[in-house]
C-alpha cells in the first residue's frame, strides 16, 4: 500500500509525496457544493485518481483500479 501524505488544511492546488519516494500534484475544484480532489502522480508512477469531499479524510484507504493493475492507497493528512 502506497501513503500520500497531503496538507488537508490547505484547500488550494499542491504537491504532495509517497511513501514509495513518488511525487504528484492535488488539485482541489471547488464546486459549488462541496470540493473534488484530483491526485496526478508525476512520472505516471500510479494512476490518477479523484475523491469527493466527504471521502478526503485522514486515514482513507482505497483501490485505484487501473487497466493492468489494482492499486491500494492511503491517505495521511501531515
Amino acid at each position: 500500500m502506497t501513503t500520500v501524505y497531503v496538507r488537508d488544511k490547505d484547500k488550494a492546488t499542491q504537491e504532495f509525496n509517497c511513501s514509495d519516494g513518488s511525487t504528484g500534484v492535488l488539485k482541489v475544484e471547488d464546486m459549488k457544493t462541496a470540493p473534488t480532489y484530483y491526485f496526478k502522480f508525476y512520472a505516471h508512477s500510479h494512476p490518477g485518481f479523484r475523491l469527493a469531499d466527504n471521502e478526503f479524510h485522514d486515514g482513507e484507504e482505497l483501490t485505484i483500479r487501473d487497466i493492468l493493475d489494482n492499486e491500494q492507497v492511503a491517505l495521511k493528512f501531515v
